[in-house]
């Protein structure tokens, strides 16, 4: 009888130590600001790969076209010895999906002295123009313009800042947005009558080549934005003042605001009557006034 008491003791103690022995499973409740922490990091994981994806698809684009502008150039070489010749065909990828429409220029655009080379290249995205000085048989990139086709709406070249030089202009208007925004990058023609500037930006603007001035209308909603005037300065743009309508509590006061910063802001700003009578002239005037645009 003891045996058996005691053989039964030994069971029960090696079969608790046994139980003892299995880990247990804890059991967990789901945190909401875990799943939501975990649904961020899968989010930016994602958004980190497709940024990767985005910028190796443009490299890829860019190399292309760099690629693409060297064939052009090869064909320009038959030109040899002109100064002056056109030609216009668009290369077709295989399954005729991929469109790129080429333009060649050469002439003496910019000066009777120097020939330039104009290559416009549209892709169903985007515009390139590259220009070329020539010297003797041998081209030098001298300006190079990429803009979305979208938004792309010309370019020209004309006198901005009045030294008698014809420069180049980009005109373009902003896809998205509630108001005027109509754009022009400006690359000045140096005196060399050979290379240009760096480009200048400006938005709905009105070019006095005569007085060596730019006058314009700011982005923002009729009747509530302001204009501005700036001032050449060699291959730089002072701002000379902006003009504004006064405001109080109650609206429009009627009267103006001339400042060298915008909406008056600075401590210099002048309150005048009427707006000066050389803003009146600027294109799209009415819409900083709010009538009739």
């Amino acid at each position: 009888m003891n045996r058996i008491i005691l053989f039964s003791g030994i069971l029960l103690l090696v079969f608790n130590s046994s139980c003892q022995d299995i880990p247990q499973k804890e059991k967990t409740v789901a945190n909401p600001k875990d799943s939501i922490q975990l649904a961020h990091e899968k989010e930016e994981r994602e958004r980190v790969i497709a940024q990767k994806e985005r910028l190796e698809e443009e490299r890829k684009d860019s190399l292309y076209m760099v690629k693409f502008l060297n064939d052009v150039l090869q064909k320009v070489n038959g030109y040899e010895g002109k100064s002056i010749f056109t030609e216009n065909y668009t290369v077709a990828e295989t399954d005729n999906t991929y469109q790129i429409k080429v333009k060649i220029s050469s002439g003496f655009f910019f000066s009777k002295n120097s020939p330039h080379l104009i290559i416009r290249r549209n892709t169903p995205n985007d515009a390139y123009i590259d220009v070329f000085s020539k010297t003797g048989k041998e081209y030098k990139k001298v300006l190079s313009h990429k803009q979305w086709l979208m938004t792309y709406t010309g370019d020209t070249l004309q006198d901005i800042n009045g030294d008698g030089l014809k420069d180049f202009v980009v005109n373009w208007y902003g896809s998205s947005g509630c108001c005027l925004k109509g754009f022009s990058n400006v690359y000045l023609q140096r005196k060399d009558q050979k290379s240009f500037s760096q480009g200048f930006e400006f938005i709905n603007p009105t070019f006095s080549p005569k007085e060596g001035m730019i006058r314009g209308i700011c982005y923002g909603h009729p009747g509530e934005t302001e204009m501005y005037k700036y001032k050449w300065n060699g291959e730089q743009v002072d701002t000379i003042e902006y003009v504004s309508y006064q405001r109080n509590t109650k609206g429009k006061t009627g009267k103006v605001m001339v400042s060298k910063d915008r909406f008056g802001k600075s401590p210099d700003a002048k309150i005048r009557n009427t707006v000066p009578k050389e803003y009146t002239k600027i294109k799209e005037y009415n819409w900083f006034t709010g009538k009739g645009y």
